[in-house]
This record gives C-alpha cells, sequence and structure tokens, in this order.
C-alpha cells in the first residue's frame, strides 16, 4: 500500500532533461527559456510525467444526484448519476440521470481543477469541489438539483480519496 506524503510536498528541483526534447517543439522554446521557467511550471510539468500519458483513461468523474425537491423540470431524480470521462465525454452505459444542460454546466470547472491538481500530484477533489447545483433558480430555487462530485477508478469504480502521486510513483 502507497505510503502517503506531505500534501505540501514540493517536487525537488527539475530541470525537465527528459522531457526537453517533447516540450521544446511543442512550446517553441529554446534551453534558455525552459531553464527561465518558474519552479511552479517545472512542477506541474514534472507532475504530468509522473502521472503518466494514460492517466485520463484511469480515472471518471461522478455526478451523483443527492437532492432533487419536488422534481427538477428535466426530469432528474435523487439517486441518478451522470458519469464523465476526463476528457469530458459522457459516459452513457454507466449514466442513468436525463441529460440535463444545466446540472452539467456546472462540472466543466471541476475538469480544469481536477487537471492541476492531479499534475501537483494531488487529490483532484477537494471539500469545496464536493458538491455542485443546478443554476436553473425557478420556483425561488426550491427545485433546483443539487449532486455530490466524485472521482473514482474506471476499472474497480473505487473512490478516489488520496493523492494521486505518491513517493513511490516517483
Amino acid at each position: 500500500m502507497p505510503r502517503e506524503i506531505d500534501p505540501y510536498y514540493v517536487q525537488p528541483e527539475d530541470h525537465l532533461d527528459d522531457m526537453a526534447a517533447v516540450l521544446k517543439p511543442a512550446l517553441e522554446f529554446t534551453d534558455a527559456d525552459l531553464e527561465r521557467l518558474s519552479p511552479e511550471a517545472k512542477n506541474l510539468f514534472s507532475g504530468r510525467r509522473h502521472l503518466g500519458i494514460d492517466w485520463l483513461d484511469r480515472y471518471e468523474v461522478v455526478l451523483k444526484v443527492t437532492r432533487s425537491p419536488g422534481g427538477c423540470g428535466c426530469g432528474v431524480r435523487e439517486g441518478q448519476q451522470i458519469v464523465f470521462d476526463m476528457r469530458h465525454k459522457i459516459k452513457p452505459e454507466l449514466s442513468d440521470a436525463p441529460l440535463c444542460v444545466h446540472l452539467m454546466a456546472p462540472a466543466l470547472s471541476l475538469f480544469y481543477m481536477t487537471f492541476d491538481r492531479a499534475a501537483e500530484g494531488l487529490n483532484p477533489m477537494t471539500c469545496v469541489w464536493r458538491y455542485i447545483e443546478c443554476p436553473m433558480t425557478g420556483h425561488l430555487g426550491q427545485t433546483k438539483a443539487l449532486a455530490e462530485v466524485s472521482l473514482r477508478t474506471t476499472d474497480t469504480h473505487e473512490p478516489v480519496v488520496r493523492r494521486l502521486l505518491t513517493e513511490e510513483s516517483k
């Protein structure tokens, strides 16, 4: 079992030597440009390297409806879920909620946040991003659906509750 590491862990100085051949043409950088990158930017690139190229295929985001008082206008009901792959595509075979654009719209910001946090090796879901709500405020907001957000593995569907990078994966 991987051991936990300090949540404020900063990767040691990484000059990205093994990534230079890919980064320079992709970003139109010179060696000097790579050297001038801030420690935060280097840390971000370093974290993505450690996650591996297939990390997007290993996880999925689940919106599970926790509340839909009085029934939402789109037909979303408590207990239903919408499952996305990490490329923002809905997995219809795993989803049973109506595809409500109002409930799905707030999920886009989740993906941006998950990419940055995962690249840092952190658990992409935080207490701040545990729930989203439908922005439709009809009936004084009394019928809007609320959903719990979670990240889980695609193979076992186990929730991700730990950091994505551990000391052993570096």
